[in-house]
């Protein structure tokens, strides 16, 4: 699939305009799985600008963390006990049985899943985790039913996502195939408040108007003249909040005998 996140100009933006929804889910993470002490080693697959390599601290001694985009990689968050590299998420250059846990935050739909999930096993000690997060902006805004009909009938009409694998076949007899074994599929949603200039920014992070500039059809500049104009009517208070939709599915690396 074509990679819209490889440029300075996405990964400014992606840096200063996606939201930090990431350590919420980590906690659940850690509340399903009964961590009670921190893990050794874990990997980020997918980290774009960090946030999600930053949550995982919270149940990790060390981070690796690896992104496509090499612009992604020089906006990430720094932490000494953070280390990233530039890997696709189906080829990742590490030991074998290397890790306690592998994360995937908003990623996986761009993978090529099947090539990915035999990297996983390969890297993942047996017996661990392999955890696939999602978070997505559905276009609810809370109390103003207006914006909920905008998002799919103006916005999405103009600025249609980009194909992406959203077929896969996460059924538990699919993943034994793999090695892995499918625990459970949680679902997750996140209230987020924006300002109209916050809202215009994550949505100049989206795919959806990222695909649009990179084919030339328009800038940025004209999509966020376009935004700023339909957004207003939706701002008569300072901030608006944004329901999210999101899900995280539970894998378990087979145990070996």
């Amino acid at each position: 699939m074509i990679n819209y996140f490889d440029t300075k100009s996405i990964a400014d933006r992606y840096e200063k305009g996606r939201p930090y929804f990431h350590l919420d889910t980590i906690l659940g993470i850690k509340n399903y799985l009964g961590l009670t002490a921190k893990l050794d080693k874990a990997l980020d697959v997918a980290c774009g600008t960090g946030l999600s390599a930053k949550a995982l601290l919270e149940i990790a001694e060390h981070v690796d963390a690896t992104d496509i985009s090499a612009e992604m990689l020089h906006n990430a968050y720094q932490h000494p006990r953070i280390t990233y590299t530039k890997a696709t998420a189906e080829q990742q250059l590490f030991e074998p049985d290397s890790f306690d846990m592998i994360t995937v935050s908003s990623g996986v739909h761009w993978f090529d899943i099947d090539r990915f999930l035999a990297q996983a096993n390969r890297i993942l000690k047996p017996g661990k985790w392999l955890i696939i997060y999602d978070s997505f902006f559905n276009g609810e805004m809370l109390e103003v039913d207006t914006f909920n009909d905008w998002y799919p009938l103006t916005y999405l009409e103009k600025f249609p996502p980009p194909a992406r694998n959203n077929t896969y076949n996460w059924s538990g007899e699919n993943l034994s195939n793999k090695n892995f074994e499918f625990l459970q599929e949680k679902q997750l949603s996140h209230d987020i408040e924006f300002n109209i200039d916050q809202l215009v920014l994550y949505l100049t992070t989206q795919s959806n108007i990222t695909a649009q500039v990179e084919r030339g059809i328009m800038t940025y500049n004209e999509a966020e003249a376009w935004l700023y104009n339909q957004l207003s009517p939706f701002f008569s208070t300072e901030k608006r909040t944004i329901r999210f939709g999101g899900w995280v599915k539970y894998l378990k690396k087979k145990q070996a005998y």
